[in-house]
């Protein structure tokens, strides 16, 4: 019987599983608290634990005879600082590469850096910058002009140039004392996507460079596997399961974690019709977005401040104050690893989880706003229309151990309330729970073995009432 292991290294959690592939099942499952100060100390405790190994069996001493693969967003992920030209054109190309890499965009800038955007990179370094912008044989000026900021400031991080070719050479030159990377243009003529040589060179940094400060270098040296960030294999996973399983096409996976939200929707984004003209980019097929002001735990301030009118109109059907929740996110600040007791910390849990998922899907998501022309109305597009969806599975620690489907619901109706844009959210989806809690795990192994993935993933799911 052929079997791997998968293991996920969480900021909180490091979880992995044995599986079989023959008849796709799981054999173990283990997990611990992720050791921050040294990753590969809590990756080897679950390995050896998911072998049958004795605790202490060295990194050097693993039997070979079984695949080991892996992935990791502890200490924040993958945070890349995407730089375009025009917001809605190569910005907007510039982040959806780097979040369908598995990156998450910590910040992006347009049109020309200032100073204090270069200030601002200086303080909290990103793992990489992500340049881009102007279509081939377009605007050189703007690339040179933020090469040359990039060249004279003291960041030493990667720089990915993916823009205007005609610029590579010079842009090159600009940038040879830093370490810079050239590659294809991601929009070589309006509205052409190009992402995968860029996001291949994402990959490879993230591999090549990054992987060994965060004391993940032994790991791969000895066992031979290479990392992926975490939310890539969930983007391949998600990209495999139409793939594998047709009945299961227009598909959305919202990831909810304790600093982040992902959103993950599989679906054709736009529909061509007499009455809806599309404005701005045609974005792809398979799409993730990132959002790390929303979280349960770590992002609980940031989402209050975001969704203070959601939680505020929660708080008020539950009978519950402000002061509640201001308690809470308080008592949440001191322990991030704290469990709501009671029920009126269950529903302020819940309360937040509903403005979480609200605020995620309604980024995610495109809109309508409607115009009129000289042939009559029509409905000008911007984003993707997530209208077809036909399943949303609930991932993360809340979303996974959900009963029904009241939260994710909850904010898909709300979202559905007349405005001057109308989001083009999920209209009647079935909801479904990660309840094995697989999808990351399952996503380690979709590139190599996708139908053997999509069946464990499948298999993980609970239908929500």
């Amino acid at each position: 019987m052929k079997k791997v292991v998968s293991i996920d290294i969480g900021s909180t959690w490091t979880k992995g599983a044995l599986f079989a592939l023959d008849s796709p099942a799981v054999v173990a499952k283990r997990d611990t608290p992720t050791t921050q100060d040294g990753l590969g100390r809590g990756f080897l405790a679950v390995l050896t634990s998911l072998l049958g190994l004795p605790p202490g069996t060295r990194l050097a001493d693993l039997p070979r005879d079984i695949p080991v693969y892996f992935s990791s967003s502890a200490k924040g992920g993958l945070a890349i600082a995407a730089v375009g030209l025009v917001p809605n054109l190569t910005l907007q190309l510039a982040k959806l590469t780097a979040m369908s890499a598995g990156g998450k965009v910590v910040r992006s800038f347009s049109f020309s850096l200032t100073e204090d955007d270069i200030a601002v990179l200086e303080s909290a370094p990103p793992d990489m910058i992500l340049l881009s912008g102007g279509t081939d044989g377009g605007n050189t000026a703007y690339l040179f002009e933020n090469a040359a900021r990039l060249a004279a400031s003291k960041l030493e991080v990667p720089v990915i140039f993916a823009g205007n070719r005609a610029a590579a050479s010079r842009v090159a030159r600009i940038l040879e004392k830093k370490d810079v990377v050239v590659t294809e243009n991601i929009m070589p003529e309006i509205g052409q996507m190009n992402l995968e040589p860029a996001r291949d060179k994402i990959r490879g940094l993230f591999l090549d460079r990054i992987v060994a400060g965060r004391g993940l270098g032994e790991i791969v040296e000895v066992l031979g596997s290479r990392p992926k960030p975490t939310p890539l294999g969930v983007f391949e996973l998600v990209a495999a399961i139409p793939r594998v399983r047709p009945d299961w096409d227009d598909l959305c996976v919202i990831d909810m974690g304790g600093a982040t939200t992902d959103v993950y929707s599989n679906t054709e984004s736009y529909l061509e019709t007499d009455t809806v003209v599309l404005k701005g980019l045609h974005e792809p097929r398979n799409k993730r977005t990132v959002e790390g002001d929303l979280g349960l735990r770590v992002s609980a301030r940031t989402l209050w401040d975001a969704g203070r009118e959601i939680i505020l109109e929660g708080l008020d059907k539950a009978g519950l104050p402000a002061e509640a929740m201001e308690d809470f996110i308080a008592a949440i600040a001191a322990d991030a690893g704290l469990l709501p007791s009671g029920e009126p910390q269950k529903t302020l849990d819940r309360i937040l989880a509903e403005a979480c998922v609200f605020l995620a899907v309604s980024r995610h998501a495109g809109g309508w706003r409607e115009a009129f022309t000289p042939q009559g109305r029509v409905f000008v597009q911007t984003g993707k229309d997530l209208r077809r969806v036909k399943a949303i599975v609930g991932s993360g620690g809340y979303l996974s151990r959900s009963a029904d489907a009241a939260v994710m619901r909850g904010a898909l109706n709300r979202l559905a309330r007349p405005a001057e844009e109308r989001k083009l959210a999920p209209e009647r989806p079935a909801f479904y729970a990660d309840a094995a809690g697989l999808f990351p795990l399952a996503g380690n192994l979709a590139e190599d073995y996708p139908v053997e993935a999509t069946a464990l993933a499948l298999a993980s799911l609970k239908p929500l009432s």
